[in-house]
């Protein structure tokens, strides 16, 4: 015997409206939660990328090392946040972020890889960071906007 009460269909449908409002909330709260962290990690490995052409490994060894283990923190910190949020995202949203992130990821790599080219002027290294963080600020901004 069961000691709930047995709802008719319009309080059933009243409960349901409920629920989907419940997490209608939680998703968006998600989606703005990732949006941020995804904005402050663009900035932050923009901003690595761009420190990478300054501190390069061959004239400041201690710097080059300093950037890439900060690099690995901020892209753990994000993973773990990812993982924690991907279930209240609102759908299509952690395909979205993925895709953000893997092109940043391929732009930071890229920007390795021209260190090799020797030193850069400063408007040149602050468009390389600028490129480098685009792809997870745009994607942020799209998720803050949700």
């Amino acid at each position: 015997m069961n000691s709930e009460k047995e709802l008719n269909p319009a309080e059933q449908l009243a409960a349901l409206g409920k629920a989907q409002q419940a997490m209608d909330q939680a998703s968006g709260y998600g989606a703005k939660l990732m949006g941020t962290y995804c904005i402050v990690l663009g900035l932050l490995i923009g901003g690595l990328a761009a420190l990478l052409q300054i501190y390069r490994p061959d004239e400041n060894f201690a710097g080059f090392i300093v950037i890439i283990s900060l690099f690995a923190v901020a892209v753990i910190a994000m993973s773990l946040a990812y993982g924690k949020l991907y279930r209240s995202l609102p759908r299509g949203f952690s395909k979205m972020y993925l895709r953000g992130f893997v092109l940043s990821m391929v732009l930071y790599a890229v920007a390795l890889v021209i260190m090799s080219a020797g030193p850069f002027a400063w408007p040149v290294v602050l468009i390389i960071g600028v490129v480098v963080a685009a792809p997870l600020c745009v994607t942020g901004i799209a998720m803050v906007r949700k």
